[in-house]
């Protein structure tokens, strides 16, 4: 009888330290920051700005995402600079009606692994790989593909630093 009760109290002790142990975990798991936000996600949230800007006719904010040294690459050729790009936007496509409605889908999202980025990040670079459409009311869509390169910058923010759109 006596080794019986030795047994429960052992039990009662164990089943105490378990409950103390899993109320310290959630206290722990309660007090933890926010997840970091999703590299992906993040990226894919820049492109659907970037389309909706567009879409507005807002070429301004839709270059506010290229870095000051972006390398843009077309069929029509080579323009170095954000402000250049700004004037070759603007100069082919000169008001809301000639920009059209963009829709950018994305194919392929990868990131940069390994490295710590600017600002703590974990993902300093992310190459991206979508097809785009300009959609118009009075005549046919065009529609390419683009490759798009994106680091980030000094506070963390990602910025494209080369587009290749074809």
């Amino acid at each position: 009888m006596r080794n019986n009760r030795g047994f429960k109290n052992v039990v009662r002790r164990l089943s105490g330290f378990g409950v103390l142990l899993l109320a310290g975990l959630s206290t722990v798991s309660s007090g933890a920051a926010a997840p970091a936000p999703d590299p992906q996600e993040q990226v894919e949230e820049l492109l659907r700005r970037q389309a909706a800007a567009w879409s507005r006719g807002d070429v301004e904010a839709f270059c506010s995402v290229y870095a000051e040294d972006v390398v843009f690459v077309s069929p029509t050729g080579l323009t170095r600079g954000r402000q250049q790009v700004v004037d070759r936007y603007k100069r082919r496509y000169p008001d809301k009606a000639a920009m059209g409605t963009l829709t950018l889908t994305v194919e392929e999202v990868r990131l940069t692994p390994g490295v710590e980025g600017a600002a703590g990040t974990s993902a300093p670079g992310a190459s991206v790989v979508a097809r785009w459409r300009l959609s118009y009311p009075d005549r046919e869509d065009a529609s390419g593909l683009t490759l798009l390169v994106l680091h980030r910058d000094e506070a963390g923010a990602w910025k494209i630093v080369q587009d290749a759109s074809m």
